[in-house]
């Protein structure tokens, strides 16, 4: 019985950062590729002295370049030379150099509207590539040899059939749910507030993380003279600063941060959001793959989360070009083996940076005075040690582990095999 006819080889559902970004890599192959996204991308415009921004980590920087993006984004990039350590009330400092790594950035900041809005436009130029937005998934359903979608749109609902779906619709992903694949979530009782400020003394691409008993701040370089801040605090409190003035925030949070970068001066709109992690109990399904926060959604400490989802995208990319040439261009993108072995591949990566965040946070978390002396010491101990302080690094600039050809610095596919 032969298979029934597919509309496209590959459904991406979600076309935010981690969606558009798998789309690229993608585009590297002979796929046909339908991408579905809620919201419209004429919504999208310039970033203001508000946006939010996304810290790419040195791998993640070469990712993107690789993949042809980052010249229009380089502009827009702030480079991390410096991110220092350290805890409130607490002796002792930690420090990572990127001209001591051998990097000219540890990673970069970039507004988030800049490098969605780049990720889209580039998507024009795209070969094989057919964007449905607004549109969303109502439902789907697996068969042996393909998957049935349905996604509704403003001219009402189409129907598709692929050879594989991907999920990167975020924490709360329908495809996840659809599919009845549970999900184990950890409640950090926390939420984060963020907010850009411009601050007296120059950042110079330096980078702050300070742990407090309530939990960690984090002040990040931007371009234009402005640091982005994540200050995380338990709820109460993060409602109680969320109802300051600007005068009194400011003021509040430059009591917890100190005055590394002297006052705060301007500061931005602020937003707050709940922390959990969420963790899939599966990363593979009958033809399907979770990627990004569907997969794994992250406590915001160390800025990993969207760093991990452009490791996702390059194994995945780098698992089906490999089966793309190894079986002279017959491959099925949806086989079993092949999800299996993008799941063996992730799950470390994945399980070893969930639990990284997770146990700084914990490990900060205990008021203890003899555990912060300890704490103390070991920071000390991290910054004249050089083969503690590497490992670190490298686990912060994306480095670590085995490494997706794209992070390398390589193509997916040789030469004479692009498109």
């Amino acid at each position: 019985m032969s298979a029934v006819p597919c509309d496209c080889d590959v459904a991406i559902i979600g076309g935010g950062l981690t969606g558009t970004a798998l789309a690229h890599a993608l585009a590297q192959m002979p796929l046909d590729v339908v991408l579905v996204e809620a919201q419209s991308p004429a919504a999208m415009r310039r970033p203001s002295f508000d946006d939010r921004a996304t810290a790419l980590a040195n791998g993640s920087q070469r990712i993107l370049a690789t993949l042809g993006l980052w010249d229009a984004l380089s502009d827009d990039a702030e480079p991390i030379t410096s991110i220092h350590i350290s805890e409130r009330g607490r002796f002792g400092v930690a420090r990572i150099r990127a001209d001591q790594e051998g990097v000219p950035a540890l990673g970069y900041l970039v507004e988030n509207r800049v490098l969605g809005t780049a990720l889209w436009r580039a998507l024009k130029e795209a070969n094989r590539i057919e964007t449905l937005a607004p549109a969303q998934l109502e439902s789907l359903q697996t068969h042996d040899d393909s998957v049935s979608l349905v996604i509704g749109g403003a001219n009402g609902q189409r129907k598709l059939r692929a050879k594989l779906v991907i999920a990167a619709d975020g924490a709360q992903s329908q495809v996840r749910a659809q599919l009845d694949i549970a999900a184990i979530e950890d409640d950090y009782a926390q939420r984060a507030v963020i907010v850009n400020c411009q601050t007296e003394v120059p950042h110079r691409g330096r980078a702050f993380e300070r742990f407090t008993t309530d939990g960690p701040v984090a002040v990040l370089p931007l371009t234009g003279d402005r640091v982005a801040a994540v200050w995380t605090l338990p709820q109460a409190a993060a409602e109680r600063v969320m109802r300051l003035d600007d005068r009194e925030f400011a003021q509040a949070l430059q009591d917890v941060f100190g005055y590394r970068l002297g006052k705060l001066r301007r500061v931005g709109r602020r937003a707050s959001y709940a922390l959990t992690r969420t963790r899939s109990s599966a990363l593979v399904a009958t033809r399907t793959v979770l990627i990004g926060s569907a997969a794994m959604n992250l406590h915001p400490v160390a800025g990993q989360g969207f760093n991990l989802a452009l490791r996702d995208i390059a194994a995945l990319a780098e698992v089906l070009g490999d089966a793309w040439l190894d079986s002279n261009s017959a491959s099925d993108p949806g086989a079993r083996a092949l999800l299996e072995r993008y799941r063996d591949w992730r799950v470390r990566d994945q399980e070893r940076v969930a639990a990284f965040t997770h146990g700084l946070i914990r490990f900060f978390a205990f008021p203890s005075v003899a555990l912060g002396v300890s704490r103390g010491l070991g920071l000390m101990l991290f910054d004249l040690v050089p083969g503690a302080k590497a490992g670190l690094a490298r686990q912060t600039m994306g480095l670590a582990g085995r490494l997706p050809r794209l992070a390398r610095g390589l193509p997916l596919l040789p030469k004479r095999s692009s498109l």
